[in-house]
């Protein structure tokens, strides 16, 4: 209250000569004679009482007056802005006038308020229902990461190996794909951006699993030796095992688990006659052990390319295809990998 008390003497500075003159007034003691029944009675009214009934008069019809010019005013302004608005709305009012019939919602901008109400709210109830679908698809695609992403971790694939199939500028790959799509657009308001981001990440997880060999090289055959570290068959110390053997029950033809480039197709150490393909991302695979080669060094091959016929060549213990995969120059378990990249069979290469 102190510290109000130079704001209201300033107020009180400011006030007509006849209200200061009334607050500053010294008033005198007034004793007041009534008589009643020839008897006199005597009232008496101190200058101090005076005083604050005066100054309390001029304090309660100031603030009313104060009042009352700060309620005329807010109305006043409450006038100027729903005049404002007025305008606002109206300029609203034509803008989705010309936006509907630019859209081809209506033939002509002369709509009532009720129409553009109705159209408001079916364009409301319309991206309301998107949005329902978008959210629906965001679920189905997060789940579908979930099993994607388990499928990955059962595939073997190091984490190394992984991001050089990203990349695709591992030594010896193709780099990324031609004809690959841009990114999602960011800007779509009623898309969002967990979709957007599930999306995402759903391209990036088929586009590893699209990169990885899908077929086996031969058609109908037994496994003999799985990846992993074995016994060498001729050595007898333990050794790892980069691939795996496969024997052929009728059909001896060799077939590239993927397509791709042959970067070599001749005799290859101990794996005899071997051919190697390289594929795109870094990914490549050989084929020892082989009877005769068909396929020449820089040939590009598909799925329906015999690179040659089960054999029995270089330090082999008999007929088989020693058949391995190689991501970056670095082994995999083809079996795992195989598995993996045929979950996603129904995306054609």
């Amino acid at each position: 209250m102190l510290e109000r008390l130079p704001i209201l003497w300033g107020h009180l500075r400011s006030l007509p000569p006849t209200l200061r003159l009334l607050w500053r007034r010294d008033y005198l003691d007034v004793r007041i004679i009534i008589e009643q029944s020839g008897s006199l009675h005597y009232l008496s009214v101190p200058g101090r009482l005076q005083r604050l009934v005066v100054r309390g008069g001029l304090v309660v019809g100031g603030a009313l007056l104060a009042a009352l010019f700060f309620l005329m005013a807010t109305a006043l302004l409450l006038q100027q802005f729903r005049w404002q608005e007025e305008r606002s709305h109206q300029s609203i009012y034509a803008a989705l006038a010309g936006s509907f019939q630019e859209a081809g919602y209506v033939d002509d901008a002369d709509l009532s308020a009720d129409d553009m109400l109705e159209l408001a709210r079916s364009i409301r109830e319309r991206d309301m229902e998107v949005r329902r679908l978008v959210e629906s698809a965001t679920t189905s695609l997060a789940a579908e990461n979930t099993s994607f992403k388990s499928l990955l971790g059962d595939s073997g694939l190091t984490e190394k190996a992984i991001k050089i199939i990203q990349s695709g500028d591992a030594m010896g790959g193709f780099g990324p794909r031609e004809g690959e799509q841009p990114k999602l657009d960011r800007m779509l308001p009623l898309v969002g951006a967990p979709f957007l981001d599930e999306a995402a990440d759903n391209r990036a997880l088929k586009d590893i699993m699209l990169a990885l060999p899908a077929n086996m090289p031969v058609h109908d055959h037994r496994l003999t030796s799985t990846f992993g570290i074995r016994k060498h068959p001729l050595l007898g110390a333990p050794r790892l095992h980069a691939g795996i053997d496969l024997v052929p029950h009728t059909d001896d033809r060799v077939y590239p688990t993927k397509v791709g480039k042959v970067v070599l197709a001749r005799d290859y150490s101990n794996y005899g006659n071997t051919v190697i393909v390289r594929h795109d991302r870094g990914i490549e695979s050989l084929y020892a052990h082989l009877d005769r080669v068909s396929v020449t060094e820089g040939q590009e091959v598909d799925r329906n390319t015999v690179l040659g016929w089960v054999g029995n060549t270089g330090a082999s213990t008999g007929k088989h295809l020693h058949f391995e995969i190689s991501v970056g120059g670095y082994p995999v378990d083809p079996l795992k990998v195989i598995k993996t990249a045929q979950h996603v069979q129904y995306i054609k290469n």
